[in-house]
């Protein structure tokens, strides 16, 4: 059984360098392939166990207080109180939610609230802009002016998420790209208020190619996709 696992103990299929083996089987040894002895399991009941032992460093909670950057939980009544709690247990001084919103008054509801608990000092907000219509006629100038009362409203910040670039069109209805020329009017505010600029624009390679048996993201793909 051993040699048959090393690839030795039975007979096995000779293929050409860089030609994939036959269905069912699997590469041994440089251009060797051969069938496992026993029934694989599947890719979804594969769950093997480490073997390596090394020593462990938990890390609890942070030596200095830290900041979470990059976070989408909206603070609300029913949830403050359950993550204050859980801050303190990490030493996480701020969070900060990125999920703003492009509507400068929802900003605002969400500021608002922070600022008016009794944790107004350990929540932080960022603003959103709705990209979609882009170079349309009003857009640009709609789109500064949210932004610029987000920020007036107490929003510290803009965050780009991954529709930029991959799924929001612009008015013509071409997908528009980040380098766009009809985005500066969102870059100049933005230096003008200097203000900070989290952006998102991308995925795994693998996540725009065939769902095939050479996809490393394969089980992930077929879960969430």
């Amino acid at each position: 059984a051993l040699l048959a696992a090393q690839g030795g103990g039975r007979g096995g299929v000779q293929v050409k360098p860089g030609e994939p083996c036959p269905p069912g089987t699997t590469e041994v040894r440089p251009g060797r392939c051969s069938a496992p002895e026993f029934p694989p399991p599947s890719i979804v009941d594969y769950r093997p166990r480490t073997t390596l032992v090394v020593p462990q460093h938990p890390v609890p909670k942070a030596k200095f207080p830290v900041i979470d950057s990059h976070n989408h939980t909206t603070v609300t009544a029913s949830n403050i109180d359950q993550l204050v709690a859980e801050m303190d247990q990490l030493h996480l001084r701020v969070l900060v939610n990125l999920s703003g919103g492009s509507n400068p008054e929802t900003v605002k509801q969400k500021v608002d609230f922070i600022r008016a608990s009794r944790h107004g000092d350990r929540f932080r907000v960022f603003a959103n802009v709705a990209w979609n219509g882009a170079g349309g006629p009003g857009w640009a100038e709609k789109a500064v002016a949210d932004l610029e009362q987000s920020i007036r409203n107490g929003a510290i910040g803009l965050k780009i998420a991954k529709d930029l670039g991959m799924f929001a069109r612009k008015a013509d209805g071409s997908r528009l790209k980040v380098d766009d020329p009809v985005l500066r009017p969102i870059w100049d505010l933005c230096a003008r208020l200097n203000i900070p600029v989290i952006i998102h624009t991308a995925e795994p390679q693998e996540f725009f190619s065939r769902l095939d048996n050479q996809n490393e993201r394969w089980l992930e793909l077929a879960l969430f996709r």
